[in-house]
């Protein structure tokens, strides 16, 4: 790149003396002001454009270096070989005639490059691989502190007992505490390596963000096209040294115990040592945050439109039941069912079989929500006479771990990140309540809820539904309403309500017989199954994000479940 000759491919005019401001991303060539005056005169017919020649600088070489002309032949590329994953101009296509049914228009491929799922994806991988660095060095640092409360209370428990020996014990409780003071350096050590490997992986990737940003603002198509494969293969670089560390048990947890001798209490004729020092690895449960497990997958991801998606129904079932008001579907397959007017949550297997079920004693349960692997919450209290509680219960071990008090009746209830938020009425209202601590809070009290509201989230918004108006409201984590919906007539009395991966909205109407689909943004919506597949009066109703399953089931029983296509 010249910085004192500016060259303009279009009008072909130089001007020695003037120094570049401006780079064409089209010509691949630096423009003075004169020339950069040109180019956008002839912008609106050919289409080139010109970004200030400071931004271009900026973008890191394996951009820069990436060109509009064949190297070869001097020619624009025009075509692109999707056999050998590059592209090539009108001379190159005779290198490529066994490559005929691959090779498209260059524009096929490039088109819309920056606005394609490509820069979110690859931000979601920087960010997941950001995240698994602190994961990963969060857990060292702990397995850090516990070794070392670990070797304090063995020191304690040898001092505490060493009070009650004579003198004779000096040695041996030495070399014990020597041995632990060993076995704690050598797990030091290597817990720090690891975290010092983890912030050299973090120090290779935190640039990577920013340079994103840079390609997408000022690199061309095709460099944006090239160098996002570059980025994408240094991310995979990082993830499989990452994935190679985790193989090689470097996140294993490092423990270190101390057992007192059971023979000390003959010590002064018997004992030769204090005790004895054991360090193991504990397999630890992290897991790394891979992209390829993500579903979209960068650049060939096609996400269905709002129009093309469609249920195909994969079972039906009777649950036994005829009063279905809450369901779930859990990680492992199973499902999960609240009955109104019922003190019980009941299992169902995977194919629907029964399980097992979960009574309770004070209240009637509504609605479930999963609060993470086999824990569920159940909002209690639908009759005025019941204890107006959450409860939460262990699957694993069918037992109600903890009940929290409400001051409202509650229906719908959902969690997101860490928080349960319920539908309350009488006062009506959205209420949080933080799992750990117990803290409740009140959300809003704008939004329209009441009886039989129903809740659900994704990514950091609400949708609540409302039985009287007919509507579902989207509104954000301060109470904010973003969009709301209404139809009186294909959405009558709607009830339970749940998201999918993409936004779309499902909706169980009650009086419609149906389940409607909403768009993202609230502007549409379609019927997606109704009294035709089977619904009378549906009512519950949950979607799987991790195997894009919806469940429905009618109040009087009957379940479907339809994989959604």
């Amino acid at each position: 790149m010249a910085s004192n000759i500016s060259i303009c491919g279009i009008c072909d005019l130089r001007h020695l003396s003037n120094p570049s401001t401006h780079w064409c991303q089209d010509c691949d060539e630096a423009l003075c002001s004169e020339c950069k005056e040109h180019h956008t005169l002839l912008k609106a017919t050919r289409g080139h454009t010109t970004i200030p020649m400071n931004d271009y600088q900026k973008l890191p070489a394996f951009v820069t270096d990436i060109k509009q002309y064949c190297d070869i032949h001097n020619e624009k590329y025009q075509n692109y070989c999707q056999k050998h994953d590059c592209p090539i101009c009108c001379k190159c296509i005779q290198d490529h005639a066994k490559c005929t049914e691959n090779i498209v228009h260059i524009e096929t491929v490039i088109k819309q490059a920056k606005t394609s799922q490509i820069f979110p994806d690859l931000n979601q991988s920087v960010s997941d691989l950001q995240s698994n660095i602190t994961q990963m060095r969060t857990a060292r640092e702990d397995n850090l502190a516990k070794v070392a409360d670990q070797c304090k209370s063995a020191v304690k428990k040898i001092r505490e007992f060493r009070i009650e020996l004579n003198h004779h014990l000096d040695a041996v409780e030495k070399g014990l505490i020597i041995k632990l003071q060993d076995a704690e350096s050598e797990c030091s050590q290597q817990i720090k390596e690891v975290i010092k490997s983890l912030n050299e992986v973090e120090s290779e990737i935190s640039n990577l963000d920013n340079i994103l940003k840079g390609i997408k603002q000022h690199a061309s198509e095709l460099q944006v096209y090239l160098a996002t494969r570059e980025i994408e293969k240094q991310i995979s670089d990082k993830e499989n040294r990452l994935t190679s560390m985790m193989e090689n048990k470097h996140f294993d947890d490092l423990s270190v115990s101390s057992e007192i001798d059971t023979k000390i209490t003959n010590i002064l004729s018997d004992v030769k040592m204090f005790g004895t020092v054991s360090m193991e690895t504990v397999p630890t449960n992290e897991k790394l945050i891979n992209r390829k497990s993500r579903q979209a997958q960068i650049i060939t991801a096609v996400v269905k439109s709002f129009d093309d998606i469609i249920l195909k129904q994969v079972n039906k079932f009777d649950s036994n039941s005829r009063r279905v008001t809450g369901c779930i579907i859990l990680p492992d397959g199973r499902m999960a069912f609240t009955e109104y007017g019922q003190k019980r949550l009941f299992i169902r297997k995977a194919d629907g079989s029964p399980d097992f079920q979960i009574s309770f004693k004070e209240s009637n349960a509504f609605d479930c929500t999963l609060v993470k692997d086999a824990t569920v919450a159940v909002s209690c209290g639908y009759y005025l006479s019941d204890r107006t509680c959450i409860q939460i219960l262990d699957l694993n071990s069918r037992e109600i771990t903890q009940i929290v008090n409400t001051t409202y009746r509650a229906f719908g209830i959902v969690c997101g990140d860490g928080l349960l938020v319920c539908c309350g009425h009488i006062p009506n209202g959205l209420y949080g309540i933080d799992v750990n601590t117990e803290q409740q809070s009140k959300i809003s009290c704008t939004i329209d809820v009441g009886a039989w509201s129903y809740i659900a989230y994704f990514k950091n918004k609400f949708y609540v539904t409302n039985q009287t108006n007919h509507t579902v409201t989207s509104f954000d984590n301060k109470g904010s309403v973003i969009w709301a919906y209404k139809d009186d007539v294909n959405m009558k009395i709607p009830r339970g309500i749940s998201v999918d991966n993409n936004g779309n909205v499902f909706v169980a109407s009650e009086r419609s017989n149906n389940v409607i689909m909403i768009s993202p943004d609230g502007s549409r919506a379609k019927q997606i199954v109704d009294q035709n597949n089977g619904l009378y009066r549906p009512c519950a109703l949950h979607y799987n994000r991790s195997s894009n399953q919806l469940l429905v089931a009618n109040k009087q029983g009957t379940v479907y479940l339809f994989n959604a296509e």
